[in-house]
């Protein structure tokens, strides 16, 4: 019985969503049976994921973003993989330590269980020679930078391989987008399917009291997995603290979950044609095997939730109130096209 008031909880609970886009229904009136499903596979979710909160010098303290739900994602044709566009290249591009390295290598790994696609991990290549105006150096610290420009513009699209669905650089070279701009963690380009993500601060301690001891390695998945969901045309999210949020900073990226939230979860699912309750099952699987359990056990439950819902919507009484929504659905979408 609690399953069954869950499953209507969550049934009654899509019933009464915000309409969609109209852009979701406009020219066909309907909408998109995978985009059905997961509406109601991500409110199974949402109990593990916390509402932003944005203290001061955070990203959104000082960028101002719309965000994107999912079904806005869905309507809005975003760079996909194709059939012969589906593997995720990962280019080193500097030396790195050896705890660097390893890094690198298991991102591309977890990448593997996050998108669902193959990673091909390339060996190391020097950083080139860099054209004067795409670099700086920082005085006070001696530092090199490097103007992502040259990686994003001049290094990567010649690289790109024809069946590239991505094509990742990790460098351990600080990297600046602009001349106004400090630093920046990594960049990558929403249509042109190249990005390149610095390590070379992901090292340093934050204030945090609770700093990871893992915190090299948890960092490089974070920004490895959210530049690449950029590439994949998913903005920043604005509604969860999720792994899509933007970040200004290394005690917000901190903060930040390892995992994408409701609405980001549903774009991926969607994107690759991707089970959420088999990701999150392979994703436990990652941490399994890489001791750290507590992160296998929450993916575990979020699998349970989604195979929840799965379990019920076979139910016949679920299947008549699922139909139900969607004839709601399709009507609010149609009515607000016109």
């Amino acid at each position: 019985m609690r399953l069954i008031a869950l499953i209507s909880l969550l049934l009654l609970t899509a019933c009464s969503m915000p309409s969609p886009s109209a852009s979701n229904a406009a020219e066909t009136g309907k909408i998109d049976e995978r985009v059905e499903r997961l509406i109601l596979q991500k409110e199974a979710i949402v109990p593990f994921f916390e509402p932003m909160k944005i203290r001061e010098g955070d990203w959104l303290d000082s960028q101002r973003e719309s965000g994107e739900t999912f079904e806005e994602y869905a309507a809005s044709s975003p760079t996909l993989p194709t059939a012969e566009r589906r593997t995720i290249y990962v280019q080193p591009v500097g030396r790195f330590t050896a705890e660097q390295k390893r890094a690198v290598s298991l991102a591309a790994d977890f990448m593997t269980a996050f998108y669902d696609l193959p990673v091909r991990l390339n060996p190391e290549m020097p950083l080139g020679s860099v054209p004067k105006d795409k670099q700086r150096r920082i005085e006070y610290r001696n530092n090199l930078q490097i103007r992502t420009a040259y990686f994003l513009d001049d290094l990567l699209p010649k690289m790109l391989p024809k069946d590239a669905a991505a094509l990742i650089a990790f460098t351990n070279y600080d990297l600046y987008p602009g001349d106004t701009w400090h630093f920046v963690f990594g960049q990558a380009m929403l249509t042109e399917r190249v990005g390149v993500y610095s390590l070379y601060r992901l090292s340093d301690m934050t204030l945090e009291q609770d700093n990871d001891k893992d915190r090299l390695l948890l960092r490089t998945l974070k920004i490895a997995t959210h530049e690449t969901g950029h590439m994949f045309s998913m903005k920043h999210c604005i509604k969860y603290e999720c792994l899509m949020s933007g970040t200004n900073h290394l005690a917000e990226t901190d903060r930040r979950p390892l995992d994408n939230c409701p609405e980001c979860m549903a774009k991926v699912a969607w994107a690759m044609n991707y089970d959420p309750a088999e990701r999150y099952q392979k994703l436990a699987a990652f941490w399994q095997t890489n001791g750290r359990p507590e992160e296998a056990k929450v993916l575990l439950e979020k699998a349970a939730a989604i195979n929840t819902v799965k379990v019920i919507l076979g139910r016949s009484s679920a299947r008549k109130m699922f139909h139900r929504c969607r004839e709601q659905i399709i009507q609010r979408s149609t009515s607000q096209a016109s």
